[in-house]
């Protein structure tokens, strides 16, 4: 599931986003979600203040704003918002419009999952407001399983990827690093790195589906 930061209650689109794999959470829950959703009103204060409020100084963040009427939507997009919508506009439009700002995130080179956030260029992760402090190769089966998310990956596929090898060793360095990444996740918030028996090893929480069966030997 993706995360989007909704700055106020936005009860109508809390279905309708997690039919399209969004979940909504408050800014405390999930401070370094790519996407942020806030109402402005132009009797409440000029635009760029309030998406000065959005993004909190987090220049990478997607502000969206939910306006009253065609006016203040020019002059939120005037003040910079990557989106602005009428409060009125269809909630699947609006959904739609979050999924466009998710996916110009991932371009930026963050990923999120669920309440995990990796910043590729930076190559620092956090569990919703906490940093996991990674070992280089600890970050590089996360991010690859994170690529993946919500499909099993096998440990061969694994070894090929990350360790340049293109047969099984024998030995149990797979688990090793998955068991070491599993506790640093886990330490942070519910279980999401888990071992499909005979499928391999997924990332997501319990909303992703599962992939079609692959090898784990």
């Amino acid at each position: 599931m993706h995360v989007v930061v909704a700055l106020d209650p936005v009860p109508a689109l809390v279905v309708p986003a997690r039919r399209r794999g969004i979940v909504l959470r408050s800014l405390p829950e999930a401070p370094h979600a790519p996407v942020r959703l806030a109402r402005w009103h132009r009797g409440e204060g000029c635009a760029p203040g309030r998406l000065q409020t959005v993004r909190g100084g987090e220049r990478s963040v997607r502000a969206m704003l939910l306006v009253e009427d065609a006016d203040a939507l020019a002059a939120g997009l005037d003040a910079g918002a990557d989106d602005a919508v009428l409060e009125r506009a269809h909630p699947v439009e609006i959904v739609a419009r979050m999924l466009a700002l998710l996916r110009d995130s991932r371009r930026d080179g963050l990923l999120t999952i669920g309440d995990l956030t990796i910043d590729r260029a930076a190559h620092r992760v956090w569990r919703g407001g906490t940093r996991l402090h990674l070992l280089p190769r600890e970050y590089a089966v996360l991010l690859h399983l994170a690529e993946h998310a919500g499909r099993a990956v096998s440990r061969t596929a694994l070894l090929r990827a990350l360790w340049d090898r293109d047969f099984d060793p024998g030995t149990n360095v797979v688990q090793v690093q998955m068991s070491r990444l599993r506790a640093k996740l886990d330490a942070a918030g519910p279980p999401m790195l888990h071992t499909d028996r005979g499928r391999g090893y997924r990332l997501g929480d319990v909303s992703w589906q599962l992939s079609p069966a692959s090898d784990d030997r």
